[in-house]
């Protein structure tokens, strides 16, 4: 008895070693040809590092990712997952560091792609019923974003463009409430002519409002090239349903915990913002947490399975 506890003892030792274990940024860097390939194991290395080395490898990873042959699609598709992955494995307290490293480092082509579905999954707004946000509390935790964001972007080429996928990644996630916060975040933007052109031109277009949505003004200001297409790019992509981050950003920030918040919260449609369509958090179609679900109706067939596309 005495051998078998001591075996036992060892095993959960053992175990606890394991999952305190971490790398060097150095090591980590050398599985980046190994996470392109594969970007699910982007967390698994992401667990691994500290709090500043988790930053740094992100944009080494991105800038691999940016520099590796491929259509625009296929590699939004891996900025999309390793990006992904590597908000989903941040330390405490550094999600909102990690987000606007995205938006510095990714192509403003995939931040088309991104901005919407960070809007829709992570760090929307009603993603987790259990953690409800007033207006005020909400717009609150959006300057505290753009502000980190900005931050970041003031070295970042085309950092306006940038800054204004933030605050279209705000604005869709806001679920359509306040109505006054774009005007609110506009003119949060430090420098005066992008908080002028992301007013008149950039904006209005990215959520089609009165028009078809085009992100062609502002990838035309970066010199960026075409945008990619959605549809392609979810289909390569492993990215199913999204965890809520939203709470961990607004734990980061000077408000209240968000446990504590209670509000009623506009509900996710395809009209909030007009033009733009969110991505169920499920694309189960028997599932009710897919907007598509019907009662009683025979379900649809659902989407590819994980590994069934190839980059």
């Amino acid at each position: 008895m005495k051998r078998l506890l001591m075996v036992i003892t060892m095993a959960l030792a053992s175990t606890l070693v394991a999952q305190d274990k971490t790398i060097t940024l150095a090591e980590a860097k050398g599985k980046i040809t190994e996470i392109a390939a594969q970007p699910a194991k982007m967390a698994e290395v992401m667990k691994q590092l500290s709090e500043e080395d988790q930053v740094a490898f992100l944009a080494a990873v991105n800038a691999a990712i940016a520099d590796m042959p491929g259509s625009v699609d296929a590699k939004t598709a891996k900025f999309l997952d390793v990006n992904t992955a590597a908000l989903k494995s941040a330390k405490g307290g550094n999600v909102t560091t990690l987000l606007a490293e995205v938006f510095a480092t990714v192509p403003p082509t995939a931040l088309t792609v991104i901005n919407e579905q960070f809007a829709s999954g992570l760090f929307n707004r009603s993603a987790d019923p259990s953690k409800t946000y007033t207006d005020d509390q909400y717009t609150s935790i959006a300057k505290s974003v753009l502000s980190k964001v900005q931050e970041r972007d003031a070295t970042a080429e085309n950092g306006g463009v940038r800054d204004t996928f933030a605050i279209l990644m705000l604005l869709r996630a806001s679920n359509g409430s306040p109505e006054n916060l774009r005007e609110t975040l506009v003119n949060e933007l430090k420098d005066p002519e992008t908080r002028d052109l992301a007013q008149k031109e950039w904006i209005s277009p990215a959520l089609g409002e009165g028009q078809q949505k085009t992100y062609d003004p502002m990838l035309g200001a970066a010199s960026a090239g075409s945008a990619p297409e959605p549809e392609v790019v979810l289909g390569l992509s492993f990215v199913q349903a999204l965890d809520a981050l939203l709470g961990d950003v607004a734990s980061g920030s000077s408000i209240a915990a968000p446990s504590t918040f209670t509000a009623s919260i506009a509900p996710l449609t395809h009209d909030s913002y007009a033009g733009t369509v969110q991505v169920p958090r499920t694309m189960d179609p028997s599932s009710k947490a897919n907007p598509g679900y019907k009662r009683g109706e025979t379900p649809r067939e659902p989407g590819p399975y994980q590994g069934q596309y190839e980059y």
